[in-house]
């Protein structure tokens, strides 16, 4: 069973991963579009969390200018990947903070006992002061 500043530390580490890292694997295949001459690309979810609409003809046209070159584009499904991402990064950032709050609790009575002994150890309990 893991501890919850545990889940909270790998639902924080997952939120910074799922938004920073942009997806670079497709296996989709489009008509008129050849996949081994095509290098696709995403933009960061957080960066760019609803991105420009990639028109399938202009990558086409830009395919029979170059015969034997790679071309490179945005893919077209990446405005509806980024905006998955983002929802899934906010989702594994709800959970980081609901179990960092609940940890935060859980500790708080061990927390006020050593703040308790670090301002009462250094005192003798004799009155000082006026009070002599």
């Amino acid at each position: 069973m893991l501890r919850d500043r545990t889940v909270a530390f790998l639902c924080l580490a997952l939120t910074a991963i799922i938004w920073s890292t942009p997806i670079t694997f497709f296996d989709t295949e489009f008509e008129g579009v050849d996949n081994d001459r095509m290098e696709w690309s995403c933009p960061r979810p957080i960066l760019s969390p609803s991105p420009d609409v990639v028109d399938l003809d202009v990558v086409r046209a830009e395919l029979a200018d170059t015969p034997n070159g790679i071309v490179q584009s945005g893919h077209p499904q990446c405005r509806l990947l980024n905006g998955t991402q983002l929802v899934l990064g906010l989702l594994s950032l709800a959970g980081g903070i609901w179990k960092g709050r609940l940890w935060w609790l859980s500790t708080s009575d061990a927390r006020a006992e050593k703040k308790f002994a670090r301002l009462h150890a250094k005192t003798s309990g004799k009155p000082k002061g006026m009070l002599d």
